[in-house]
């Protein structure tokens, strides 16, 4: 026997992993399962059969979509209470998934079986608006987690300065959707002079620029906030013309005056406002 009897080459390590071999190269590039013996002639790769289990759990991770920067956690450490550790925050991610699953279920169930509901929408012309504004590029999925950071520093900042907000906090979003991070505004109305903020660095005072738009209120949880974002757009399409401006939402009754905090979901109210350029038949 000589010392590569115990190895096996990348096509029968495949084989009896059920992992592809574009998945072990992947695997050996990322330092996650790196082959025993790489032949400096032709590059191919063999691995010990030692390696056979690191290459079961692999797998059985990924089927679980366990990310692979906690799977080389697992595999490197080979410690068991940070193993579990991993896991539960696998978990936790699991069913939140499940419960955002649920909701869109419930949601599209309720569009199956209410397809002629009807919501209000009605138009106005918003004025130039002095706010106090933090900006920042941030990708659809996050939008919830940074608004809940940007709105205490904005409400800080009122404070700090001595005024009092003129309206709703709310938000400024892109007009079109794409999956990288985006300019988001999250504002707070109030009567400051225009430039920046020497009680937060990050925060300017600006104009929010007048508008003509088409506005639906939406009620309940942020969660079901497309089905009334498909009311309006239908209504956008149908009576008016799209600005090609940052959408507008302002989060008319959101915050426990009693608390600060989040209200409950059923007594949300979101006003969303569309620029529009005209009215009547988009035709």
């Amino acid at each position: 026997m000589t010392e590569h009897d115990d190895l096996m080459p990348i096509g029968m390590f495949s084989r009896a992993t059920l992992l592809s071999v574009k998945a072990l190269r992947s695997y050996h590039e990322l330092g996650l399962l790196v082959p025993t013996r790489i032949d400096p002639g032709t590059g191919y790769r063999s691995y010990a059969v030692s390696q056979l289990p690191d290459a079961e759990a692999i797998r059985r991770l990924r089927d679980l979509d366990v990310p692979l920067a906690d799977i080389a956690t697992i595999t490197t450490s080979r410690d068991p209470e940070r193993t579990r550790e991993v896991l539960d925050r696998h978990e936790e991610r699991l069913r939140d998934r499940l419960a955002q699953t649920r909701a869109a279920l419930d949601e599209l169930d309720t569009a199956r079986r209410t397809p002629g509901l009807q919501t209000p929408i009605h138009t106005r012309t918003e004025p130039g608006t002095p706010a106090l504004t933090l900006s920042a590029q941030v990708r659809q999925t996050d939008y919830a987690a940074w608004l809940d950071e940007a709105y205490p520093r904005l409400f800080a900042t009122a404070v700090t300065l001595g005024v009092t907000p003129t309206g709703a906090p709310g938000a400024l979003y892109p007009p079109l959707v794409e999956d990288r991070p985006q300019e988001v505004v999250a504002f707070l109305p109030a009567s400051v002079a225009p430039g920046p903020v020497p009680a937060d660095e990050d925060v300017l005072a600006r104009e929010l620029p007048p508008a003509r738009v088409a506005v639906v209120v939406h009620a309940g949880a942020y969660d079901d906030i497309g089905r009334s974002y498909r009311a309006l757009g239908a209504w956008v399409a149908t009576h008016a013309r799209s600005a090609g401006e940052p959408i507008r939402e302002h989060y008319v009754v959101s915050i426990d005056p009693a608390t600060g905090g989040l209200l409950p979901p059923e007594s949300l109210r979101t006003e969303i406002a569309w620029p529009i350029t005209t009215e009547g038949d988009p035709s």
